[in-house]
């Protein structure tokens, strides 16, 4: 099996320096939460269903459970108390990822900050091997064999709103193809990826980060 060791640069820029307690969902072999621990001074608890990276994970961070998040019941597990909850790259491997959200919206507290990250589905590389006739899975990545849902720029706002919370801002991290000429135009094409992922963010982006709170219960 695939052990999951990295972390997502976008989504650590999101969590507050004054966080206390972190959820980190998917948490693979812990390092991503222990980078996060390195961080703040407070408490990251991972998830995974996996027995051999909760083994890595329990050194990493101050909790593990082992649990399949298609079947998980959020009973036991104190939601209330995070104020930060983490599911980068992980929803996309589930069955029905907006019941996931539904059931973890009516029981996170008022202030919880949710961060998620889904890969693009539909960004220019992929779409241009559609276009070819080529739809294979593969071991990671985009196409990643356990992908059970796949997102778009429209899909994956509609998945995290229609689950009980409220977005208050997503962006993609991307970039434009500019292939043999970027090394040599590194300031422009900064900025040149800057305005193609505003105008086109579906096209460009390969990743989507979205920042939520639970609706109807407006943080203090």
């Amino acid at each position: 099996m695939v052990i999951y060791e990295n972390g997502n640069p976008s989504v650590f820029q999101q969590i507050s320096n004054d966080a206390k307690k972190i959820l980190d969902v998917g948490c693979g072999s812990g390092s991503f939460g222990q980078a996060i621990k390195n961080k703040i001074n407070g408490e990251v608890v991972g998830i995974t269903y996996s027995e051999e990276e909760a083994k890595l994970a329990s050194n990493r961070l101050d909790k593990v459970i082992v649990k399949d998040l298609n079947y998980l019941d959020f009973i036991d597990l104190d939601i209330e108390s995070f104020d930060c909850i983490i599911c980068s790259h992980v929803l996309e491997h589930l069955y029905w990822p907006q019941d996931f959200l539904k059931k973890l919206s009516q029981v996170a507290n008022p202030n919880c900050k949710l961060i998620v990250a889904l890969p693009n589905v539909l960004t220019i590389s992929q779409r241009l091997k559609f276009l070819k006739g080529d739809f294979k899975y593969t071991d990671c990545g985009m196409m990643d064999r356990t992908h059970f849902r796949f997102f778009d720029w429209d899909t994956s706002l509609e998945l995290v709103e229609n689950s009980g919370f409220k977005v208050v801002k997503r962006w993609a991290d991307g970039y434009f193809p500019l292939p043999g000429i970027r090394k040599y135009i590194k300031p422009l094409a900064s900025y040149i990826d800057q305005i193609a992922l505003k105008a086109m963010p579906g096209l460009f982006g390969i990743q989507f980060v979205l920042i939520a709170y639970p609706s109807g219960k407006e943080p203090v």
